[in-house]
């Protein structure tokens, strides 16, 4: 078995299409003219999520403090972050280079302005996720002269002397996706394709319980060439509504759904899955040999829910207590629910020659950083070399592509709490910066077709 760790030396200690009303949107504030003309130069000003932009402002005086603000709206809440800057002897200031002193983040930090993003203060707490995942991110960056913190006074339009403004667009979708809305035969999801005739390498794309459809990964995932069928499996129309009405048969009747599609290669399918999704994912892939690889973000690997009979074999869910969680500042930490004996629970994925890589964040306080090693034991040996398994510290649950914000936690509405995710924002942003293309690569290397 590959074992890898970041920054940890033993694991477990362990194309561009406008739309051009965004482009004339007026900024925030009007910055004022001034004889030395700062100009700010973002580059591309069209991006997909995981790209990494250039931020450079010239034209500054020498040693000169400035605040760079970023802020956009979302789903009618507005988010920013910002850095202090001081510009080099030529009067320049690159986000690439320079150190931010302060502000929503510190350091060498190119894309800080975008892992750092937080609500507008003083406003309810809700995590950043994407409405409409065909349309972009519309950021505007201010360059405000002196130092700000993030707070009331960075917000207030016209207290604030702007020398310069840029604006970016950030996609998760590039030119010629396409987002196809599955409902029939009890399935209930969205098909994202490539650009092109076809037909795709595919993933089924499962999360955990939540009722946002989160489009997100599949559609990043299919700007980058593998079809992705994310699913909703439970709280949405006629799906169940409690955890323990799941049928498990749903997750191979959608698998066996994305293996039909006229646009996908059935050579050349897997899975990828947050949290609980990691058990339905091992759950196909035991019982489909069609199923190549499959990759999880912070599994929760044992089944959740009833005892069922799935194809003839018995299907025992671990015993998931509430009462062994803990609180932690009003927030519930669910790694205290999870066992070692859970580990024999595992459905085995292996077993037809999947290729697996498991990601796992150090710090997660939604599953338990240690399953990996309580896993390991109930893999027999002839199938050790086909799972790979990397940890990262300071990392919680909530993995997503490179440079999105880190969420501490957010209200679950099937558990009716607020749950803890953990993980350091610096060290999750280097997490997700490295995670996501060892995802795409071993998923480009597993899904070839034949």
């Amino acid at each position: 078995m590959r074992i890898s760790a970041f920054y940890c030396n033993t694991l477990f200690h362990f194309g561009k299409s406008f739309n051009t009303k965004f482009l004339k949107r007026k900024p925030r504030s009007v910055c004022n003219l001034h004889q030395y003309a700062p100009k700010i130069h973002v580059t591309p000003t069209h991006a997909l999520i995981d790209e990494e932009v250039q931020i450079v402002t010239n034209g500054l005086h020498p040693g000169q403090k400035v605040t760079l603000f970023a802020h956009m709206v979302e789903a009618k809440r507005q988010y920013g972050s910002c850095g202090q800057y001081i510009a080099d002897d030529k009067g320049v200031v690159d986000t690439s280079k320079n150190d931010s002193q302060g502000g929503t983040f510190e350091g060498v930090e190119p894309m800080g302005l975008f892992w750092s993003m937080l609500i507008r203060p003083k406003t309810s707490i809700r995590r950043l996720s994407k409405e409409d995942i065909m349309v972009p991110y519309d950021v505007t960056i201010d360059v405000l002269d002196g130092f700000y913190d993030f707070g009331d006074k960075l917000w207030s339009s016209g207290e604030i002397q702007c020398l310069t403004t840029g604006q970016l667009l950030r996609s998760y979708s590039k030119l010629g996706i396409k987002r196809i809305p599955v409902e029939e035969d009890g399935l209930h999801g969205l098909i994202f394709l490539p650009p092109g005739d076809g037909p795709f390498p595919a993933v089924i794309d499962i999360f955990g319980f939540t009722r946002e459809s989160n489009e997100f990964r599949s559609a990043l995932l299919a700007s980058h060439g593998i079809a992705s069928f994310v699913i909703r499996y439970i709280g949405y129309k006629d799906l169940p509504r409690t955890i323990e009405d799941i049928d498990y048969n749903y997750f191979l009747k959608a698998f066996d759904y994305l293996a039909s599609h006229p646009k996908v290669d059935k050579t050349a399918l897997g899975g990828v899955s947050t949290c609980v999704g990691g058990a339905w994912l091992f759950l196909i892939a035991s019982k489909r040999p069609a199923m190549k690889c499959l990759v999880t973000v912070n599994g929760v690997l044992s089944p959740y829910g009833s005892r069922q009979t799935v194809e003839g074999e018995d299907i025992v869910p671990a015993d998931y207590d509430l009462n062994d969680a803990t609180f932690i500042d009003g927030m519930m930490a669910m790694t205290s629910m999870y066992f070692p004996d859970f580990a024999k629970l595992v459905r085995p994925a292996w077993r037809h020659g999947a290729k697996i890589l498991m990601i796992q964040g150090l710090d997660d306080k939604c599953g338990n950083p240690n399953s990996l090693r309580y896993l390991r034991p109930f893999i027999p040996k002839e199938f050790l070399n086909s799972v790979t398994m990397v940890g990262y510290p300071g990392t919680g649950h909530l993995l997503e592509p490179p440079h999105a914000p880190h969420s501490l936690s957010n209200y679950n509405p099937y558990f009716k709490k607020h749950l803890l995710w953990g993980g350091d924002p610096k060290l999750h942003a280097r997490a997700q910066e490295d995670s996501w293309p060892r995802i795409l690569s071993f998923l480009h290397q597993h899904l070839r077709s034949g």
